[in-house]
């Protein structure tokens, strides 16, 4: 493999541990906004039902105010108050019921029969029949506090819901900060030992190796490495084709030589030759 194809791949791991950080962050995103959904289902059931136990608690007061009113006006004041909370229930009760039908069934007919009562109530005062409606609404305590008592509960029960969906999202938060910094320093900790050990086994070692042997040759020894000779043979990277070069370099260095040395041989002979016949 060249030293090109290793350094893509040594990028290609770098790809791949971005894709799989990415892949992460986006479960993360989702996970969260599911979360948040869920948190914010919990505290708007949380909201209603403070909300549908602070209307119950209004219209009870504005129906004891309706015997204690000193006036006409104070007492319509009163009746209109109560049809106010009145109609803000049945509205409260009718979208909470859109959204959350499986929370509020059970305490759908109370709620009904709760209004019911309170505007027979109510109408019955403005009618000026105030016996006949104190009536009416002493009659019903009991089911007025056991009325009370559920949403209570729901009340409750929404409040359990938005500190169990607080809970798990901060639990959330703190375990995938986690997984994200063991996901990141076990990247960055593998893939630096995989560059190092990329750069040192193929590019710092072979270059050492060859720079070494080009220096030897330079200084006239040509006793390349056997061992460096047999990698290069073996390999198909850049520093082979350099090694393969420098064998080729040598050998037509080494044949310089030889023809250098028979050259000079030659002409050693000649003289030798020559010099024979000017001394006879």
């Amino acid at each position: 493999m060249s030293i090109r194809a290793r350094i893509l791949a040594l990028v290609g791991c770098f790809a791949a541990m971005s894709l799989i950080v990415t892949f992460l962050g986006l479960t993360t995103i989702g996970d969260y906004n599911r979360m948040m959904r869920d948190y914010d289902r919990a505290y708007e059931n949380a909201w209603r039902g403070e909300r549908l136990n602070h209307l119950v608690s209004n219209v009870v007061m504005e129906t004891r105010g309706l015997y204690i009113a000193r006036s006409d006006a104070e007492l319509q004041g009163f009746v209109g108050g109560l049809n106010r909370n009145l109609d803000e229930l049945e509205v409260l009760m009718k979208l909470w019921k859109g959204e959350e039908a499986s929370l509020v069934s059970g305490m759908e007919g109370d709620v009904a029969a709760f209004i019911a009562l309170r505007r027979d109530v109510a109408h019955l005062a403005g009618s000026g029949k105030m016996e006949a409606a104190y009536a009416r609404s002493t009659g019903s305590r009991s089911d007025r506090i056991a009325f009370q008592g559920k949403v209570e509960g729901i009340v409750q029960q929404t409040l359990n819901d938005l500190s169990i969906a607080k809970q798990r999202a901060d639990q959330f938060n703190r375990q995938r900060a986690l997984e994200f910094l063991i996901a990141c320093l076990t990247g960055i900790i593998l893939l630096a030992i995989l560059s190092l050990w990329i750069i040192a086994q193929f590019i710092t070692k072979p270059l050492r190796a060859l720079a070494s042997a080009i220096i030897r040759t330079s200084k006239g020894d040509y006793e390349l490495p056997l061992e460096a000779q047999k990698e290069a043979g073996e390999a198909k990277d850049e520093v082979a084709s350099v090694w393969k070069a420098l064998a080729v370099l040598k050998e037509r260095a080494v044949e310089a030589e030889r023809l250098a040395r028979a050259q000079r041989e030659a002409e050693r002979q000649a003289e030798l030759k020559l010099r024979e016949l000017v001394l006879d």
